[in-house]
């Protein structure tokens, strides 16, 4: 009777777990790829400087982040150094 009662409900329960998975991972992919205003920084007026903007771009090597569409926006490094490439996102 116990075997019968396990069989019955582990279809079900083994449809739920991967529904489950599966819903948890299509949500976590849009999170990716959706668009996010971040702080970054432009070199203005020189390549020491570090002036922070908003731009809605992420860190990675795609089509290059611009901010006003002439100046390249960077991710800071460190205190003084802005210089870690970002891509704009689409």
């Amino acid at each position: 009777m116990k075997t019968k009662f396990i069989q019955l409900f582990m279809l079900p329960i083994a449809a739920f777990t991967l529904a489950s998975a599966a819903a948890v991972s299509t949500n976590s992919e849009e999170e990716k790829t959706s668009a996010s205003t971040m702080t970054a920084y432009i070199h203005n007026p020189t390549v020491l400087d570090c002036q922070s903007v908003s731009v809605e771009c992420r860190v990675g090597n795609g089509p290059t982040c611009l901010y006003e569409n002439q100046w390249q926006a960077f991710d800071k490094e460190s205190e003084n150094s802005c210089s870690i490439l970002l891509e704009r996102v689409e």
